[in-house]
């Protein structure tokens, strides 16, 4: 008889939902925040029992009991406060909290120094506040910790480990998890999801040529699931990214680790994907068991190589959210870790080729780069970085992240990345010497001899180039090659100036207005980003530019700035009292003319040999003069 009051208790606080193959308990009964905090004002001792709920090993829901002490505001930020003689370990975030059978919230918050505090305190996100942070899924203020009577709260820990690129983020702890795809997932036909199970929410998922599949994941814990379906989870921000899609699961725990230093639950066995996340706010993060937003997953595919072989392929699903190009560096660096990419302290070169498709029928954006390891001294500090480290962060930093995160709608179908390692000296050619003529006869082009080595000296290469002048546009000079120097007035001396220079040096000193062509501070639309960004990865670490600066014609650049278009449109007056505001936005570009007083010719080389990379930032800058010559 009383087993069987108390199984009709349990329905009395459960309902029984089922959503696609998931099958929920939705519990209705909740307190609000003004009636947790009544009942403790009201109680002689200023403190109220109550109990969360949590899983300690597998799937058995544990109660531990705590002490509620009262309500705690801040600007933006609500918290119940709780003592308790139990340790809160990484995993318990989300705990659903109760007092007499009513849930109140969500366990969220803990003492920095907790290990050494008697009794243990924590916060509580109220429920009230994380079903009305659900519905908006915005907020101003996103708070980390907050400050009680000396004591910093901060959320509880996500997992054991820290990700490199994603230590300011949830506590800094992640899991990284494995298992083989084929049968060793956690099958539950039907998983009974309720509040008190463990969620595990997935940022990165990747599955090799073997079929092991890995996941940078936070393990937490569900708070409550609504009559609707929603799974409300953490209790506090997981990347505070408000919109998002996160896939989510639940999972075995192994056990619970109650060290003295940092206590988290180890996670086993994990079932498929059961729904999607898609707010991540203040109080805590919240989905569905619908898995309809996991289209917005972001695929990558990712091939790595040893000089030339194949030696892993990766498919890899990575959270959508305005963090995505960050993540996308996390896992681009755990998989280099993991799978044998150089390391920092190894010497190497990795070359990188990447493809990104776009939605809409626009062409793909296409690159190639060689990158070199590299070593920066702090006094007796060394700062490594590996040569796949450096090439990953320019293609998901400076190329990536560009049209992630563009201006005109544009997405993202597809981005395939190859990386060929080629481990051994880092060979890096540096401009070794060059010879040019002091002085420049006047319609005569000049030769450049050019030669770069690598440090060991193991492939110098070198090459004899015509500079190409268009004569017709350059000052005529009125010295000659045979004039004594004391002899001439400098007003009349015709210089030039040639400039060899690596990509960084050729950036930095192009003149305004190629400067407004290479790097426009506008586009007249999606065509034209793209074209841009096309032009200015030709631009890569494999160029090496050698310009020839000569002082123009008289009168050549005047007749460019006579001949300039007008910007204004036709029958604008210059009398008029207002700004003409012109509709619909430009539709080519308009360029500042400047009498610079130069011409600029350009020579070309060819790139630099496979396995070998060029020095970006250096420079040579050489003066000449231009005579005549007789």
């Amino acid at each position: 008889m009383k087993s069987l009051l108390r199984l009709l208790s349990v329905f009395v606080v459960f309902s029984f939902v089922t959503f696609s193959s998931v099958s929920v308990f939705a519990d209705p009964k909740l307190m609000s925040l003004e009636e947790t905090e009544k009942l403790v004002d009201s109680s002689p001792s200023k403190a109220v029992n109550a109990y969360f709920e949590s899983v300690e090993r597998g799937i058995k829901i544990k109660r531990y009991d705590i002490t509620v002490r009262g309500v705690y505001r801040e600007p933006g930020l609500t918290m119940v406060l709780f003592t308790t003689s139990h340790k809160i370990v990484a995993g318990m975030s989300g705990s659903p909290v109760y007092i007499n059978g009513k849930k109140i919230g969500a366990l969220a918050y803990r003492v920095n120094n907790f290990n050494f505090s008697k009794p243990s305190w924590g916060g509580i996100s109220p429920i009230s506040l994380m079903l009305k942070d659900a519905d908006s899924g915005y907020q101003s203020k996103p708070v980390k910790a907050f400050s009680y009577r000396g004591m910093i709260f901060e959320p509880i820990a996500l997992g054991p480990q820290s990700i490199k690129g994603l230590e300011g983020f949830a506590g800094g702890k992640f899991m990284i998890t494995s298992q083989i795809s084929q049968g060793a997932s956690f099958k539950i036909k039907k998983p009974v999801f309720r509040a008190g199970m463990p969620i595990v929410v997935d940022l990165v998922e990747w599955t090799d040529e073997k079929g092991e599949t890995a996941s940078i994941s936070a393990m937490g814990t569900i708070t409550h699931i609504d009559d609707s379906g929603r799974v409300f989870a953490f209790g506090h921000p997981f990347l505070d990214a408000k919109k998002v899609v996160y896939g989510f699961r639940t999972a075995e725990v192994v056990g619970t680790v109650f060290s003295e230093d940092s206590p988290f639950k180890l996670s086993g066995k994990r079932s498929e994907i059961l729904g999607a996340i898609t707010v991540d706010s203040l109080y805590g993060i919240y989905g569905s068991t619908s898995l309809n937003e996991l289209k917005r997953l972001h695929h990558f595919s990712l091939k790595f190589k040893r000089e030339g072989k194949s030696i892993h392929e990766f498919d890899i699903k990575i959270a959508d959210s305005v963090m995505t190009p960050i993540i996308a560096q996390a896992a681009f660096a755990n998989i280099g870790k993991a799978y044998g990419a150089p390391l920092a302290q190894e010497s190497s070169v990795t070359q990188i080729e990447s493809r990104i498709d776009l939605e809409g029928g626009y062409k793909p954006i296409t690159w190639k780069g060689l990158f070199a390891s590299y070593s920066i001294k702090f006094g007796a500090a060394t700062l490594r970085s590996s040569s796949y480290d450096v090439a990953s962060e320019n293609f998901l930093t400076n190329i990536y992240d560009t049209l992630f995160d563009n201006s005109y709608d544009l997405k993202i179908s597809n981005v395939s990345v190859s990386v060929n390692f080629v481990p051994g000296k880092s060979r890096v050619y540096k401009l070794g010497a060059y010879k040019f003529p002091n002085k420049v006869v006047y319609g005569q082009n000049p030769v450049l001899d050019i030669m770069f080595v690598d440090e060991n000296n193991l492939m110098p290469i070198a090459k004899k180039v015509t500079v190409a002048i268009d004569w017709s546009k350059v000052e005529k000079p009125v010295y000659a090659k045979e004039t004594i120097e004391t002899e001439k007035v400098s007003e009349k001396v015709i210089r030039g100036m040639i400039r060899i220079s690596g990509a960084e040096f050729f950036v930095n000193t192009l003149s305004s207005g190629e400067k407004q062509k290479l790097l426009p501070e506008y586009f007249l639309g999606p065509e034209d980003f793209l074209e841009n960004l096309s032009k200015r990865l030709e631009i890569n670490n494999q160029k090496i530019f050698i310009r020839v600066a000569l002082r123009a014609k008289s009168g050549l650049l005047d007749e460019a700035i006579v001949s300039a278009k007008d910007i204004m449109p036709n029958g604008i007056s210059s009398d008029d009292d207002e700004w003409y505001v012109i509709k619909g936005g430009l539709k080519d570009r308009k360029v500042t003319i400047k009498n610079e007083g130069v011409v600029m010719f350009s020579v070309g080389l060819p790139n630099i040999p496979d396995g070998y990379v060029l020095e970006q930032n250096f420079q040579e800058i050489f003066v000449f003069e231009v005579v005549l010559d007789k």
